[in-house]
């Protein structure tokens, strides 16, 4: 059965009460990468336990679930998703686990979205990366935040487990929005404003950033582009003289040398999407895509 809602995470708070401590831990499952740092830095300081319901070094649009993730499931109290399609693998593992206490969080239900590149995304035509957003990642936190609080309620915590994770979400969203106010003064004066992606996953970090992005080489999320589609890319470039190409490392060389050959340099940026899980994954791979963006558009 689906319950439409938030994310897994673990029930108790150590060092809040025996009553706490004895109660069995809230399990709280996460999909991505980002959202696994998120919720960590939530529940810092509590018994909650954060679980990656994926492998972390596969291609969550490809992955074949097994019966261990199916198993991994059936144990959770929360699960956090995407919403938007991003992970949709996770649609058919929650009807397989059949886990009735299971609370679904949408993470993005409250979340205001761009349309996706090319009208093609797996969201009804919303650009599912959310999560590449240092704004999003601050909202989203506060109401995991929220959720999570309401979910240790009702299995008995008391008020200071909810209180500390709204003030661990705080302290997060301080941090994210510094890295965001650090790199937006470094742009300020930066000559460079227009840049093509080639991937569909870099609108929301380059609005909040005030850079326009002219297109994305991509046609649909993971599909290269065709011999004239690419054509069509190296002709903007050369008739719009942009001079920056965001890519990702897997991006094959071969398709990336056009763009250069048209005037274009490409830099390459972070996905957050494969990788060992950790808890300061999101800010520091988001802090190097910041850092990258300031070189590639001339900031200081």
């Amino acid at each position: 059965m689906l319950l439409r809602s938030f994310v897994i995470v673990a029930l108790g708070v150590a060092g809040l009460g025996a009553d706490v401590a004895a109660a069995a831990p809230l399990r709280v499952g996460v999909t991505l990468h980002p959202y696994h740092s998120w919720v960590h830095n939530v529940v810092q300081g509590t018994d909650v336990v954060v679980v990656p319901v994926l492998p972390g070094d596969v291609d969550v649009d490809a992955y074949q679930p097994r019966a261990d993730d199916i198993a991994i499931l059936a144990s959770l109290d929360v699960l956090v998703r995407n919403g938007l399609g991003h992970d949709a693998v996770a649609d058919a593992m929650v009807a397989a686990a059949n886990n009735p206490r299971l609370l679904v969080v949408d993470i993005n239900a409250e979340t205001a979205t761009l349309p996706a590149a090319h009208g093609k995304g797996k969201g009804k035509g919303k650009n599912s990366h959310t999560f590449l957003s240092l704004t999003n990642a601050v909202q989203q936190s506060a109401l995991l935040a929220r959720v999570l609080g309401q979910r240790l309620a009702q299995g008995g915590a008391p008020p200071a487990v909810a209180a500390k994770l709204q003030d661990n979400a705080a302290a997060y969203g301080k941090r994210l929005r510094r890295l965001l106010a650090d790199a937006q003064a470094r742009l300020k004066a930066a000559p460079v404003r227009r840049v093509i992606a080639v991937h569909d996953g870099y609108g929301y970090l380059l609005q909040e950033l005030g850079i326009e992005l002219v297109t994305v080489v991509e046609p649909a999320h993971g599909l290269l582009p065709s011999a004239a589609e690419l054509g069509d890319v190296v002709a903007l470039v050369k008739r719009e003289g942009i001079r920056v190409v965001l890519a990702e490392e897997q991006f094959p060389a071969a398709l990336a040398r056009p763009l250069e050959q048209a005037g274009a340099k490409t830099f390459v940026v972070s996905h957050v999407a494969t990788g060992a899980f950790a808890a300061d994954r999101f800010e520091r791979e988001m802090k190097r895509n910041l850092d990258t963006l300031v070189v590639a558009l001339g900031g200081r």
